[in-house]
């Protein structure tokens, strides 16, 4: 189906899929077409010229080399139809819509973050995550609780408890005896402040500098986070290891009574895989997770240190040494599993690992200090001054500020500071502190100091974000593919999607004037049985051959034995599976070939002849192929009402040049 909910990431995947990669250079300059402009096509009373057209083109092409006459007469066709859409979209007033609007904004504040970085301060955060990325840590920590706006003498009095604590641990007692004693973190009464293993990211920011900076066998000094103060008690560093992917056998138990029984079946097939049984077939027959058993057991990537997957499955991955390697049956707490290696990867290098560091570091409490460094330098560049500054406002507060119930007063228009040409009144603060207040236990004069100094960094970055189309033509060309590509997704989901699916009558009509596409070919019911030994499979074959319900002398042969006779039943299409192709096609019982020396027969209990399929059988087809039926019309339409003059002697000159 195509019908795709307007999302931000769905919107941006259609834009960089359809045309707008960002994939490239950002712009090709008119030096590469001789510094000449002329027209490609027209439009209605719009023009595409030369420079528009290739710095598109080169953004999407996906092969090497110069432009061929193939590659630039199909994107001239692409972007026509582009371009005839976007105008479409504009005369119906999509981009004045609320939603538009809001979807463009969230695009445009994604688009600005790499403007409003300080790449020194980039780098080296990089280069300190990269190395810390290079280890795991196995530490415990003990907590006092400390609210991050508390009185200071609260302050005072958690970190003289914390700090008394630290002394007697330095002093010889055990740290996890009192951190399950004297640990504000409720999860201390079951672990004593245990952690586990962790790498960068997995701890807030101070958290993890105390972690790295401590030695093995030491406690750090009190660290703060918003939580309250911290001890860590490093207890080990190791060297990371790159990711490891496997894939399993995996027999589930629900209770604890059927631990045993599961236990038997799980060994029954290791025994299997022992004797040189094939493990994909076996995953296959036996395996109980369904997400996996149809693709040989496989597990996506993970590490030492991921979350959510039990420590002892871990531990059985790292040990297996060779791709191909199996392990022994190990037992997690719902399941028995058999761990086959599939792939370890190499520790990534820094250039391999960059992007994926940023990402991290954009959405990490780190990143503030990112934001410390950019308001320094736009404050320089944009001529940011303090007039009257705080001084101004800092007594025209009360109490109700503490209490998150402060009401906007009227200010005097009292310039407190200037950016550029742009004044900042008393008026402007004091809406500021009206929209972003919230209780707090600080006294008044450092919560009013916090509020300014807050405003102060808000007004500044809003000021350069503002500026950012004028000062960075990149920029301002991106934003409007961006815009353009929006009002494409919206067009054509009235236009196509969801109105193919709305249409109900005209998908019939449609699905009934081309009945021919949308056939089954001769089918056959077919049930495949695979059975332990030839013995097994000849009574069995005996038994169906005279029309018995073999289904209760299966259930005892299983009950006696788990793995005696596996059953699948399915409908497939003549020559459709290659398992089959050989297969006589008649009513009847057949033999398969044998594999990893179990015993297969086929029975073939009805053949169905080539039919048309419902169009409820096949409706995903149906709606998509509809779809594509109204873009055509809907492009000749927009062809009609907009007329197309293309150049082709300029055409020419895009790829003859070369």
């Amino acid at each position: 189906m195509k019908v795709i909910k307007t999302t931000f990431l769905v919107t941006l995947l259609l834009i960089n899929t359809l045309l707008f990669s960002q994939v490239g250079t950002l712009s090709v300059s008119v030096e590469e077409q001789n510094n000449e402009l002329f027209p490609i096509f027209t439009y209605g009373d719009e023009v595409v010229m030369n420079d528009e057209f290739m710095r598109v083109f080169y953004k999407n092409k996906r092969s090497e080399g110069n432009p061929t006459k193939q590659e630039i007469e199909e994107y001239v066709d692409l972007y026509v139809n582009f371009k005839l859409k976007v105008k479409e979209a504009y005369a119906k007033q999509l981009d004045t819509g609320f939603a538009f609007k809001q979807e463009l904004a969230g695009y445009r504040n994604q688009l600005a973050k790499p403007y409003l970085t300080d790449k020194t301060v980039t780098e080296k955060l990089l280069k300190q995550a990269y190395e810390r990325s290079q280890q795991e840590i196995n530490a415990a920590h003990l907590l006092i609780n400390c609210a991050a706006d508390a009185k200071p003498v609260d302050t005072l009095a958690a970190y003289e408890k914390i700090q008394g604590l630290r002394n007697r641990i330095v002093n010889g007692e055990d740290f996890q005896t009192i951190a399950f004693q004297y640990s504000e973190d409720p999860s201390a009464k079951t672990n004593s402040g245990d952690l586990g293993y962790f790498t960068v990211f997995q701890m807030i920011y101070p958290f993890e500098n105390a972690a790295f900076d401590t030695k093995v066998g030491e406690v750090s000094y009190p660290i703060r986070t918003r939580f309250g103060y911290h001890l860590v008690h490093v207890k080990d560093k190791r060297p990371t290891q790159g990711d490891i992917k496997v894939a399993h056998i995996a027999i589930k138990y629900y209770n604890p009574e059927q631990v045993d029984s599961t236990k038997d079946r799980i060994y029954a097939v290791y025994e299997k895989l022992q004797s040189g049984e094939n493990w994909n077939d076996l995953v296959k027959e036996f395996s109980e997770d369904f997400n996996t058993n149809q693709s040989e057991g496989e597990l996506g990537w993970f590490n030492r240190t991921t979350s959510g997957i039990p420590l002892e499955f871990k531990d059985a991955a790292y040990l297996l040494t060779n791709d191909g390697e199996y392990s022994k049956p190990i037992q997690t707490k719902f399941s028995w599993h058999i761990l086959k290696r599939i792939e370890q990867k190499k520790k990534p290098t820094y250039e391999e690992s960059v992007d994926f560091l940023r990402k991290k570091i954009e959405r990490d409490s780190r990143s503030e200090l990112n934001r410390e460094a950019v308001v320094a330098r736009i404050k320089k560049e944009n001529k940011f001054v303090n007039l009257a500054g705080i001084d101004a406002v800092k007594n025209t507060f009360d109490e109700s500020l503490l209490k998150g119930e402060y009401t906007k007063q009227q200010g005097t228009d009292r310039v407190l500071c200037k950016i550029g040409d742009r004044e900042y009144t008393d008026n402007h603060f004091y809406s500021y502190v009206a929209t972003n207040q919230s209780r707090s236990n600080q006294s008044l004069d450092n919560a009013i100091t916090a509020m300014y100094e807050a405003f102060v960094q808000r007004i500044n970055l809003d000021y350069e974000e503002a500026q950012l189309e004028k000062k960075y033509p990149d920029f301002n060309l991106i934003m409007k593919e961006y815009r353009d590509g929006i009002l494409l997704f919206e067009l054509m989901d009235k236009e196509v999607w969801t109105k193919a699916v709305r249409d109900t009558a005209g998908l019939k009509a449609y699905y009934a004037a081309h009945q021919e596409d949308f056939m089954w070919k001769e089918r056959a019911k077919i049930t495949v049985y695979s059975c332990k030994n030839a013995k097994t499979a000849k009574k069995l074959k005996n038994q169906i051959s005279k029309g018995k319900n073999v289904s209760p002398l299966i259930e005892k042969w299983n009950t006696d034995d788990a793995l005696a006779v596996s059953v699948e039943s399915n409908t497939i299409e003549k020559g459709s599976k290659k398992q089959f192709e050989n297969l006589p096609w008649n009513v009847g019982v057949h033999d398969l070939a044998q594999e990893n020396e179990r015993y297969k027969f086929v029975h073939v209990s009805a053949l169905l002849p080539a039919t048309a399929k419902l169009l409820e059988e096949n409706m995903g087809q149906a709606t998509s192929d509809y779809q594509d039926y109204l873009q055509l019309l809907w492009i000749d339409n927009l062809k009609e009402k907009y007329p197309v003059e293309i150049y082709k002697t300029n055409i020419r000159r895009l790829y003859s040049n070369y």
